[in-house]
């Protein structure tokens, strides 16, 4: 009886593992994190589109090798792109979002710029640009152990000159 009871136990442990791997890195997961920072500027929430996850997963299987964040690498000019990587296997892809909305203190609305370097906020005002009504997204677990998250919009924001709210 000993020996069934942690059969079970560890059965139930190795189900639980994937569930909680999959956790904040559904597309709901995606567009919760999205869609408050857009409502906090008062832009219209994003919509989950699977064309824009394909080609994120895409692009990830030609950079699982090295995972790294590759945010200047956009392959298809009409989409924007966000990116993130961590060393981490357990970063989700909530986190990535909620990491480039964290971008919004280096961006002053008034001038429409970043504070500092370009790069600072680039990825905030992607994420709430009233252009963009799609996106989707992807994540891996790189060969190197890390992690990387991919998001893809449609259309692109950032458009220069022009205010993402």
């Amino acid at each position: 009886m000993g020996r069934l009871h942690i059969v079970a136990v560890v059965t139930s442990f190795i189900t639980v593992i994937p569930l909680c791997l999959l956790a904040q890195n559904s597309p709901q997961d995606y567009l919760e994190v999205h869609n408050i920072a857009r409502a906090e500027v008062g832009v219209n929430p994003l919509l989950w589109d699977n064309e824009l996850a394909s080609q994120a997963n895409t692009f990830l299987s030609k950079h699982i090798v090295d995972c790294l964040d590759r945010v200047s690498i956009s392959p298809h000019p009409m989409y924007g792109q966000n990116s993130l990587s961590s060393p981490s296997k357990s970063f989700t892809g909530a986190f990535a979002v909620a990491w480039w909305v964290a971008q919004k203190q280096n961006y002053d609305y008034r001038s429409n710029t970043c504070i500092g370097n370009p790069a600072n906020c680039v990825t905030y005002t992607q994420v709430v640009s009233k252009s963009s009504t799609y996106v989707g997204c992807a994540r891996a677990n790189c060969l190197n152990g890390g992690t990387l998250v991919i998001c893809y919009y449609h259309p692109p924001g950032n458009i220069l000159g022009t205010r993402p709210y």
